[in-house]
């Protein structure tokens, strides 16, 4: 495989796993700490992960297994290079 195709292979992987500015329904989310944090997010904005996992009495090994999985489908972001993650999508019930 060529790199440019290499490239444009996983560009298109990318847009297919971010969910960047579209609405996602809370229950098409099935993993409960996920469903959790979004929730979470939803009512509290912007938050470090810490705060996240106690509020939610989430394990620290399970949570970052939860926000990293959530960084990777583009449902929550880091804010400007910190340790805050917000929402990336609206979520609708």
């Amino acid at each position: 495989m060529l790199k440019s195709q290499k490239i444009k292979t996983m560009t298109e992987e990318t847009k297919k796993e971010s969910n960047i500015g579209n609405e996602v329904s809370i229950q098409n989310i099935n993993n409960p700490f996920e469903k959790d944090i979004l929730l979470f997010l939803q009512q509290n904005g912007k938050c470090v992960y810490g705060d996240i996992f106690k509020a939610l009495k989430i394990s620290g090994r399970r949570g970052q297994e939860a926000v990293f999985s959530l960084l990777k489908k583009g449902l929550v972001k880091h804010m400007e290079k910190s340790s805050y993650i917000e929402l990336n999508v609206e979520l609708k019930a």
